[in-house]
């Protein structure tokens, strides 16, 4: 956040100093690009200054809960919002603030004032609350007290940013708590917030996964833990759900794409409380070449001609390591060489050291990960029974009943969950068997390298249930820094200050052994839920007549995912290819618009958002903003590579560059189909797989000569405006017959001369007016991990 030449920066009580050129540590802290301009300044301008008296002892007493810390306020800092250029705020609570730590605080913003014993004026109906940040400092001698600090940051209300995606935001990206005012504070008391009526499997805070890819197996960092019974969720009550609260030795081994040979081999104990979004992991053994995403920081990186990459040279044989995962947040704790730790060690006095780093989004795994198909880019396939040995410590290798689960990632690999079959207490069913003996417990996971690293076999014996008497074993960290110790980010983790967003990409695709094979995959999503409803299975009984309809077809259908699906074929007259892409079950949002669509035009078969190599993705963005009338619009944008880091520059571009997209040299017959927005009595042509909830985009677009195949990618977003999407998905369309003549086509019999009223023609200068009135709200969409496109 480096401050622009001439930048002003004042302090009130009749002195003024340089301010220093840094910003302030607090930045550091936060993983996502401009996390703080945003999230400071609010996702829109502070319409209003905010107006409590707190001159008065009783009064300020009275507005504490309204300002949301209870610690007094020491000051506050105004400044210019960089996105709008209004004002915005936040408080500074506690005594022990000074005046040079506010103005150092202050000095990181535009034109930032800073007040002593002043706070935030409060007259605005737009603030939903406020984002509490705990920066106390810890002791600095026995003989002194911690230094009790807190920031309050403003949070305001928008089209975009409800009271639950403030609440989000502060949770997930400054770790702060979110204190509601207004009308925030009534739909949280009240129970009526966006989120209650949108989310039906939310339970309290709890039962929340992550966005994206990544809740397909994860939590989301900010959710309070899950439960066995999340509501309308597939596996709500099964008895084949990991439990919430247990722990259990661990042995992996890695193997190299086409050989059984062991690349890598770690042990240790693993410890669940999924209730609270907890893990721990002590690993006492590890040996071998580790490669791997999102593994601990690495010392030893060495290059391996075996495995075509590099890897983490691990030879850790007789110490132990600790990861603690905590919500959005993973600790690393390393432990005295002389100190002799062990499984599940309380002892705060033999660690040497701790750092972390901000997992954002990214949870702990849900305990139904294997059993669902919620997330983005993911299926499941519930196998049935089987028969494995398995390693029991004791006796060896023993047969055992597997209930079996495969799980598809985004990377088109899967997951095989094997749970046990036959609990001890399954046939007797004796009402006072421990509950051990009643467990489903987990046994054998095999889990791929997703194209990152290695394939692993992971077997979990010796397992108990644990209680909340055991939550001491988590909170190693918390008694560590109390005891003195500190635990600072570890920056260099990610590597660059920049944080890409979306699926990781690297230059070597690692291949895996557990390649979903078409003939060996099918859909079948089965948990044992008592309560979920297993879907219907649509029966086919003349398959003769399917065959003739299929061939009957000029545009052939494509079934992307159970949101997306695409007609296609190739028009040799004008050397194009027809296209009708279905967006399914599309709402309208919380402002009575439809969310963003977009379709991207990949390069190559890499499932990245730009080229690797770089350059830039063509888009056919589908937007429903205000000021651009009754019907969404398709525009022809580009995405630049920029875009990942959230790049406020390139937004603005994308925004700048996008033409309508019947304008463009190479796209014709342009027209987006909405029934959920046409308030018009139209006669609609459509094909068999729209509904009342689908958005159509259709349009030919020049290729030359047929192509054998289109890579693409889709998204849908959450809100009208570009910012987090709720799925997306990359794909290949490779079914291109010749296009049907149109004298070809069958008169249905009704009158489509009002079919005009659906087609979406847009003057390309009104277009980029209400676009660029609508970048300032962008800032929110600055979210962490594969949750993100734009």
């Amino acid at each position: 956040h480096r401050q622009p030449p001439g930048h002003n920066r004042t302090i009130i009580d009749n002195r003024c100093r340089q301010s220093p050129t840094s910003t302030s540590s607090q930045v550091s802290q936060l993983k996502c690009p401009y996390a703080e301009n945003w999230l400071t300044k609010g996702a829109e301008a502070a319409a209003n200054e905010l107006g409590i008296d707190i001159t008065s002892n009783h009064q300020q007493q009275n507005n504490r809960k309204l300002l949301g810390s209870d610690l007094p306020i020491a000051g506050s800092c105004t400044y210019k919002n960089s996105w709008t250029g209004d004002k915005s705020c936040m408080n500074f609570h506690g005594e022990t603030w000074t005046l040079d730590a506010m103005v150092d605080r202050c000095s990181s913003e535009q034109d930032g004032v800073a007040a002593q014993g002043v706070g935030c004026e409060d007259t605005s109906n737009d603030v939903s609350g406020w984002c509490v940040k705990d920066v106390s400092t810890a002791a600095t001698s026995m003989m002194s007290a911690p230094e009790m600090k807190e920031e309050a940051l403003l949070m305001m209300l928008s089209a975009m940013t409800s009271c639950d995606n403030n609440k989000m935001a502060c949770e997930a990206f400054v770790q702060g708590t979110f204190v509601a005012t207004g009308s925030c504070a009534s739909a949280a008391a009240g129970g009526s917030s966006a989120s209650d009526q949108a989310d039906t499997t939310m339970e309290g805070n709890k039962c929340i996964i992550a966005p994206g890819a990544i809740g397909a197996a994860h939590q989301a960092g900010f959710s309070e833990g899950y439960s066995t019974s999340c509501p309308n969720t597939p596996a709500q009550d099964s008895p084949y759900m990991w439990p919430l609260k247990w722990a259990a030795n661990f042995q992996t081994k890695n193997m190299v794409f086409g050989s059984d040979d062991i690349k890598f081999e770690s042990r240790g104990r693993t410890f669940y409380a999924l209730d609270k979004n907890w893990k721990r992991l002590d690993t006492t053994y590890q040996l071998g070449i580790l490669r791997t995403f999102g593994q601990a920081p690495c010392e030893n990186i060495a290059g391996d001609s075996d495995t075509n990459g590099l890897g983490c040279v691990l030879n850790n044989t007789d110490g132990m390591s600790t990861m603690i995962h905590k919500g959005g947040t993973m600790y690393f704790v390393d432990w005295k060489e002389d100190a002799a730790p062990v499984v599940g060690e309380r002892d705060v006095s033999k660690i040497e050291g701790c750092s972390k780093i901000n997992m954002a989004v990214v949870g702990n795994i849900r305990p139904d990960w294997y059993m669902d198909r919620r997330g983005d880019d993911t299926d499941v396939q519930y196998l049935g029974d089987q028969h494995v040995f398995y390693p029991d410590p004791d006796e060896g290798p023993i047969p055992m009943l597997a209930k079996q689960w495969r799980k598809k990632d985004f990377a088109s690999q899967y997951f095989t969950m094997s749970m046990l079959g036959n609990p001890p207490n399954k046939v007797e069913k004796m009402a006072d068997a421990p509950a051990e003996d009643n467990m489903h417990w987990p046994m054998i996971l095999n889990v791929p390298g997703e194209g990152l690293g290695d394939d692993m076999l992971q077997v979990f014996t010796n397992h108990e249930l644990l209680t909340d008497e055991d939550d001491d074993l988590f909170m190693l960290v918390e008694n560590y820094i109390e005891s003195g110790g500190e635990c600072p980010e570890n920056n260099s983790f990610n590597g660059d200050d920049e944080v890409a967003v979306g699926p990781p990409i690297q230059e070597v695709h690692i291949p895996s052994n557990l390649e979903v094979e078409e003939a060996s995959w099918m859909t079948n999503e089965y948990t044992f839920s008592p309560v979920w409803q297993v879907p219907m299975r649509p029966v086919v009984t003349d398959m003769g007549a399917v065959a003739s309809v299929s061939a009957a077809m000029s545009k052939p259908a494509t079934e992307v995912s159970d949101r997306v699906t695409v007609e296609s074929c190739y028009d040799e007259a004008t050397k194009s290819v027809d296209m009708s892409f279905h967006f399914h079950d599309i709402d309208p949002t919380a402002n009575g618009r439809l969310p963003w669509m977009a379709i991207g035009y990949r390069s190559s078969e890499v499932c990245a958002m730009t080229p690797p190599s770089g350059g830039v993705t063509p888009i056919v963005l589908i937007t429903h903003l205000e000021g651009e009338g009754e019907l969404p619009r398709a525009h022809s944008t580009s995405l630049l590579p920029t875009a990942k880091t959230l790049s406020s520059d390139a937004f603005a571009s994308m925004y700048m560059l996008a033409r309508d997209l019947g304008e463009t040299d190479d796209h014709s017959d342009v027209s987006v189909i909405a029934p959920q927005v046409s308030n018009a009595a139209v006669s609609i042509t459509r094909s068999s797989l729209t509904t009342d909830d689908t958005v159509t985009l259709n349009f030919k677009r020049v290729v030359g000569e047929k192509p054998e195949q289109l890579n693409l990618m889709y998204a849908i977003g959450m809100s009208s405006e570009l910012g987090i999407h709720t799925t997306r998905k990359c794909f290949v369309i490779d079914a291109f017959p010749t296009c049907s003549s149109p004298d070809a086509e069958v008169s249905d019999g009704h009158d489509h001369t009002h079919d005009v009223a659906i087609k979406a023609t847009l003057d390309s200068s009104s277009t980029t007016v209400a676009m660029v009135s609508t970048f300032a709200t962008l800032a929110f969409s600055c979210m962490i991990g594969v949750a993100v496109w734009f």
